[in-house]
């Protein structure tokens, strides 16, 4: 499967990318230090999408691309759906929260490990900005996606933020 690399100019280009556009850099790096140690499962190749503008049609494109390689990797349908939203989500909230200056690139990794779980890495580059006092009927988005995940961590640093988010396959999945 083909994924988004490197800011497409279309989100039809974005099914024309190869994910090796990555070569020096080995997925599990890629997916940061939340996941060291892990062995991806060779037999699902990982859906790698850097560099997206992050603006809502090419953001769409993702989310439909990540639905397709979760239900691939052998996630239940309702794990995908969970997947899916709570990536988004991240995406979203990258996109809009991150850049001070309007749409920048986001990042977002999905591996399948040996050792039966799904893993989903979503990064931007700017700064993280605090949630206002009063986010109103906003600002739920990683309450969200903490419910969705089995498992989720949120690292801020100077260069962006990284939301690490797990699922677990079942048995018969994972191997």
């Amino acid at each position: 499967m083909t994924a988004p690399v490197h800011g497409s100019s279309h989100p039809e280009d974005a099914g024309r990318r190869a994910a090796a556009a990555e070569p020096a850099r080995p997925v599990a790096q890629l997916l940061d230090a939340a996941w060291s140690g892990v062995v991806v499962d060779p037999t699902v190749p990982p859906l790698v999408c850097t560099g997206i503008l992050g603006e809502a049609a090419r953001l769409a494109e993702v989310r439909r691309r990540l639905g397709e390689w979760a239900a691939t990797a052998g996630l239940p349908a309702p794990n995908v759906e969970d997947l899916v939203h709570a990536s988004y989500e991240a995406l979203a909230n990258a996109a809009e929260h991150a850049y001070a200056s309007g749409p920048q690139q986001v990042d977002l990794i999905a591996a399948r490990t040996t050792d039966g779980r799904v893993l989903v890495t979503v990064r931007d580059h700017g700064r993280w900005r605090p949630p206002p006092a009063d986010a109103g009927f906003r600002g739920r988005g990683l309450l969200m996606i903490k419910a969705m995940a089995y498992r989720a961590e949120i690292q801020r640093g100077p260069n962006g933020t990284a939301v690490h988010m797990q699922w677990r396959l079942p048995p018969s999945a994972s191997g």
